[in-house]
């Protein structure tokens, strides 16, 4: 009896906990949202209320003002091209990690998680003159590489640990019926591999298309500004209108919402495997 008093306290406190996290969580993303269909007096006065009118004006006027569809366009560029060219170095770069053995292996994988330690404020001033010398700084090409740069340790990691649970077996088996390595790895290993190529996509895509360090320090020209710089320049033009600020903001969680919701069963299962490693 003691023992399920004892768990039924477990639970409530667990209860507890969670509903508390929850709401921390909640509160800002609604806050966002009703906040994008009310007036400025409303946001003002009664911020946590229902809009007296639903209405879509806020959402119109900041894709008009501030500019947004032009953000929009080149934060889908980085993101689109940078989830491509990690897909295309991360998966290869994983399955060898994992898969196959040569001089160096665990070397040049700790020094990828190396570089996965380091904090992007760190590098960011080396990394613009880099970018500088290659006449890359103020382009949307040179903000992809980078954002691939940081981007790619923890993704090697991801798919190696990925490919560590997919049994070699396979990979054996498709050498017997005359497989080379690429074309066992396309045909066999990597379709094995899609909850975690799918979880690789989903953490790329909140990353790059999240990101505001980068874009900030490395484009200059207003028509080159990402989302998030938007959302900036627009709050400083016309800070006093809370309104606009929400309905921006609201438009930049979107295609972050709408990517996980489809994805979400696959990216839970592709972190649940690859953190078995």
């Amino acid at each position: 009896m003691r023992q399920l008093s004892a768990g039924g306290k477990s639970q409530v406190l667990l209860l507890m906990f969670l509903t508390i996290s929850l709401m921390v969580i909640i509160m800002p993303i609604l806050w966002v949202v009703l906040g994008s269909f009310k007036t400025t007096f409303e946001i003002a006065n009664h911020p946590f209320a229902l809009p007296s009118t639903w209405n879509f004006d806020n959402l119109r006027e900041a894709w008009e003002l501030g500019n947004f569809k032009t953000y929009f366009i080149n934060s889908a560029f980085i993101t689109g091209i940078g989830m491509l060219i990690v897909f295309l170095t991360a998966c290869p770069a994983g399955y060898a990690f994992a898969q196959m053995s040569f001089p160096g292996n665990k070397l040049l994988l700790y020094l990828f998680i190396f570089g996965w330690s380091l904090p992007v404020q760190a590098i960011i001033i080396p990394v613009f003159f880099q970018l500088k010398s290659l006449g890359l700084v103020n382009t949307l090409t040179g903000i992809t590489l980078v954002s691939v740069g940081m981007a790619l340790p923890f993704s090697v990691f991801l798919m190696r640990n990925t490919f560590k649970d997919v049994p070699k077996e396979l990979r054996e088996s498709a050498y017997v019926d005359g497989a080379g390595e690429w074309r066992a790895f396309l045909y066999i290993m990597l379709p094995m591999a899609k909850p975690g190529i799918v979880a690789l996509m989903v953490f790329t895509f909140m990353n790059i298309w999240n990101d505001f360090l980068l874009p900030l320090v490395l484009l200059i020209s207003e028509d080159k500004y990402t989302i998030p710089l938007g959302l900036l320049s627009f709050q400083g033009n016309n800070g006093s209108n809370y309104g606009l600020i929400f309905g921006g903001t609201l438009i930049s969680m979107i295609p972050s919402i709408v990517v996980y919701l489809i994805f979400q069963r696959q990216f839970v299962e592709g972190m649940s495997a690859g953190s078995n490693k």
